[in-house]
């Protein structure tokens, strides 16, 4: 298979904004010859500049209890969520945000609407990518061999469904602040993102239910999901199967720093 026919088997379209997640390591399983530029331009070529081609390339860059901790450079510092987006935020068509811990770089349409400086208190929730993309009829996510475990818009579905965790932070026993570090300074967070392993329970909730379907080329999946319907039946999961959307007890220190943090405030 090439680049541009799997393209077209995804379904892409002139004037999409789509939102990619991927694992060039799987996508190898059908392209052994994968060139990860060919990707980004083929993608670029088929979405026109009429829509956006956006890509996390987030540093975690918080502020800690000790000194040990990477303060962020918007040239300089490395994405750390995966080889596709590094090569794409180097684009010299590409801008990148300026959030400390998660940082978006740009391409196409969007950048009518964000500048260089985006940097929201809520780094996926009110002002970020993620909300502009929540308010858009063509708005996609494209996940090329990763599963729901990577879907940063499952974030901002905490947020919006207010689940009783969306503002504990659960990285405490990694010593970590909610405040985000730059070159620029410090900034305090609204939220800090936790533990996405369980995202892919709401995954299965949409297979089962016939709402989503997952496309299998040998072993290599993909998923090209409407944000409207990420949003539309987050609404009903999000608030009644709770228990499904954070670890079960002792598999995740995370989580586990959450629930103990929300009993907390319960007592």
């Amino acid at each position: 298979m090439k680049i541009n026919e799997l393209i077209e088997e995804i379904g892409i379209i002139p004037g999409m904004n789509i939102i990619v997640h991927s694992s060039i390591r799987q996508i190898r399983k059908i392209i052994p010859s994968l060139i990860p530029l060919e990707l980004i331009n083929q993608l670029k070529i088929k979405l026109t500049i009429k829509g956006s081609l956006i890509m996390p390339t987030f540093t975690y860059c918080f502020k800690k209890n000790d000194t040990n901790y990477e303060v962020f450079d918007l040239l300089n510092s490395k994405s750390k969520v995966g080889a596709l987006t590094e090569i794409f935020r180097l684009q010299n068509d590409v801008i990148r945000t300026s959030s400390p811990t998660h940082s978006f770089a740009l391409w196409g349409k969007v950048v009518k609407y964000f500048e260089e400086n985006n940097s929201p208190k809520s780094p996926l929730g009110k002002g970020s990518i993620m909300e502009w993309l929540s308010g858009l009829e063509d708005s996609y996510v494209l996940l090329l061999g990763c599963d729901f475990n990577s879907l940063t818009f499952g974030h901002y579905l905490e947020i919006i469904n207010e689940v009783p965790w969306a503002n504990i932070s659960p990285w405490d026993h990694l010593g970590v602040l909610p405040i985000g570090v730059s070159k620029n300074g410090e900034q305090a967070l609204a939220q800090v993102p936790g533990c996405s392993k369980s995202f892919n329970n709401f995954k299965d909730y949409l297979l089962n239910q016939n709402i989503i379907t997952q496309e299998k080329r040998g072993d290599f999946t993909f998923y090209l999901i409407p944000i409207n319907t990420l949003i539309k039946y987050s609404t009903d999961f999000f608030s009644t199967q709770q228990n499904m959307l954070i670890c079960p007890q002792g598999s995740c220190l995370p989580c586990d720093e959450r629930r103990m943090k929300l009993k907390t405030r319960l007592d």
